[in-house]
């Protein structure tokens, strides 16, 4: 009984362990998030990230930009319209004097922003085939400070910095639930010639963002530290039990 308890108890530890190990990552500034679905367009692939599981949601920390020269966030930046223009934008995609939207590319969606630019994603289920989701609207006031996301399978959806408040590396992480059947999460820019329609205009972009994606584990894998301190009294007296049997001996 005690070898089963104990087991348990480090399959949880371990549990625990891997979610905190989780290692940065770099986004290039020419990745395209809808290389998921089609390479091309002048870009580079989008990082791919293995969903565990039992993910049921994420979070992303440490959104930063690699290009501190000129750029007014303390997030740091990347470059678009590099030659013709040289805007620069933090990873919420502000800096860019225009919205963006684009129209989506195959049986992904398209995605509107109020700035060019932010990091992006989409969760897919092998090749996105089929028609493509509805396009998402983050390009209103307040439209990116929500508290949690639930995108479909093959539906462009906004990152950022992954904070909730307007301001850089302000507000509370926020939480992105995971498709039913999501095996893939690919990371990259929306990007599009005059930040408008058709994935495309990718090689004119520099830098990088850096980026840690959490994966959270289903919530019953984890018992509470109240379950701990159970656990750990029931182990001490199963230990007195065995000890006054020795005694008595």
């Amino acid at each position: 009984m005690r070898t089963i308890r104990l087991a348990g108890l480090a399959g949880v530890l371990m549990l625990v362990a891997a979610q905190a190990n989780a290692s940065p990552l770099t986004v290039n500034a020419t990745d395209s998030v809808y290389g998921a679905a089609n390479s091309g367009n002048g870009a580079t692939d989008p990082v791919s990230v293995t969903l565990n599981a039992a993910t049921t949601s994420l979070t992303f920390t440490g959104v930063t930009g690699s290009i501190t020269n000129g750029c007014v966030s303390t997030e740091g930046c990347i470059t678009i319209n590099h030659g013709s223009g040289d805007t620069l934008n933090n990873p919420d995609g502000v800096g860019a004097a225009n919205n963006f939207s684009g129209t989506g590319n195959g049986s992904l969606s398209g995605i509107k922003t109020s700035g060019a630019g932010a990091l992006v994603g989409v969760f897919v289920a092998g090749t996105p085939s089929g028609t493509a989701p509805a396009t998402l609207d983050f390009s209103g006031s307040g439209a990116t400070s929500f508290t949690s996301l639930s995108p479909l399978l093959d539906q462009v959806f906004f990152i950022g910095d992954g904070l909730t408040g307007p301001g850089d590396g302000t507000g509370s992480k926020q939480q992105f639930n995971v498709p039913s059947g999501a095996t893939t999460l690919y990371l990259g820019l929306a990007d599009a010639c005059g930040y408008s329609g058709s994935p495309g205009c990718y090689g004119d972009n520099l830098g990088s963002y850096t980026v840690t994606v959490n994966q959270a584990p289903v919530t019953r894998t984890v018992p509470e530290p109240a379950s701990f301190a159970t656990l750990a009294v029931g182990m001490l007296g199963l230990m007195g039990v065995a000890r006054t049997q020795r005694n008595r001996a």
